[in-house]
């Protein structure tokens, strides 16, 4: 950290000596400013923000006499201008702001932010951390991609010419351990019978259907159509969670998450039976007190019927991971990747292929196969 040091001259006078040492030097640098005690500290406060670097303070002191909002004035600001985030969504923007914006880039004028400030917001990330935790290469890329709306806002608002977050070579998962858990048809069964009564039906919802635990825990009767030539249910609804952090009913995750999905003719007549039951205004899943199933105390049934199972600490998979599990039973069943992203609503094929392209070990010589046939005919 950078320092001040007083020297009283003889014409009663006060020089301070503003004293760092720069990244990778071992002598120390100085800097001295008379009679101006304001003036020094700042400059001290540029070396802490900057990394004791003086041609980056200096940077920044140029920069921050630029007209106009700071980067992380326009990140609230296009915040508040998205039309489509809910409540919660808004909430974590918020939150986001708050923790990964509010040092040296969020200080610098969005007009004067250029690729460097972004390249060393970058590196700031990377050095980071969460709950002791390094940030991940995916928590990093989502952040910058706010970042980058928020520029395409300052740029639609004529407050900058340009976007000075493309072009940005991000970090790469380097990740060794593998996130997904996902089980055969015969271990994902076993801790669906593994669970309570009361929540069997429910876990084999999650693994008949692949359908989030936000949306499945939000289904009502009337969502499901049992009689039909191909039995549905329609997800048309999602647990959220509002400013204040309350419950409540709003659309699934993305546009194309307002789907049907098919239902085997195993799980109809389990699922039929507790359709049945269901109380009117009830949701089908529901506790023992007849509230909606949160995913905050149901973890402790997933974990009973884990041990139940003696799965390792370390070998869990997660209740989401049910989730996975559908998509590879549904890939080895011959389902292709597109159908795959239809039923699980996600927004893009490409998430879908992004996640799942490795449950296919086959796919390149069947591409090829294709691509061989297709040249002979």
């Amino acid at each position: 950290m950078a320092w001040i040091r007083e020297r009283r001259r003889k014409d009663g006078g006060i020089t301070y000596v503003v004293t760092w040492r720069e990244p990778g030097e071992r002598t120390e640098s100085t800097l001295s400013i008379k009679d101006d005690k304001a003036r020094a500290e700042l400059n001290v406060r540029l070396l802490d923000a900057n990394g004791q670097s003086f041609q980056a303070a200096k940077s920044m002191l140029a920069k921050t006499s630029t007209a106009g909002p700071t980067v992380q004035e326009n990140l609230r600001r296009h915040v508040e201008l998205l039309t489509s985030a809910g409540p919660d969504q808004l909430k974590r923007y918020g939150r986001a702001i708050d923790r990964y914006f509010g040092g040296r880039i969020g200080k610098i004028p969005v007009a004067s932010a250029d690729h460097e400030d972004v390249v060393l917001w970058v590196k700031f990330m990377q050095s980071a951390t969460y709950k002791g935790k390094p940030l991940s290469a995916k928590t990093i890329a989502n952040h910058h991609g706010l970042l980058s709306a928020s520029m395409e806002t300052a740029v639609r608002l004529r407050l900058r010419a340009d976007n000075p977050c493309k072009g940005i070579k991000l970090p790469k998962d380097q990740s060794t351990a593998e996130k997904m858990r996902v089980m055969t048809a015969a271990e994902s069964l076993s801790v669906v019978m593994a669970h309570r009564e009361r929540y069997r039906v429910f876990v084999a919802c999650l693994r008949a259907t692949g359908a989030r635990f936000g949306e499945v825990t939000a289904l009502f009767p009337d969502d499901f159509d049992l009689d039909a030539p191909t039995p549905t249910v329609r997800i048309e609804r999602a647990w959220k969670r509002d400013a204040n952090d309350r419950f409540y009913l709003g659309p699934p995750k993305t546009r194309k998450s307002r789907r049907s999905v098919s239902l085997p003719p195993s799980f109809v007549k389990d699922v039929r039976a507790l359709i049945e039951s269901t109380p009117p205004g009830a949701h089908v899943f529901r506790t023992s007190y007849d509230g909606p199933i949160r995913h905050s105390t149901f973890w402790q049934f997933w974990d009973e019927a884990l041990d139940s199972l003696h799965y390792p600490k370390a070998e869990r998979p997660r209740i989401h991971d049910m989730r996975h599990t559908h998509a590879s039973l549904m890939l080895a069943g011959g389902m292709n990747i597109y159908e795959l992203s239809r039923r699980l609503g996600h927004e893009s094929i490409q998430t879908t292929i992004d996640r799942y392209s490795h449950l296919i070990p086959d796919a390149h010589f069947r591409a090829a196969e294709i691509a061989q046939q297709a040249l002979e005919s």
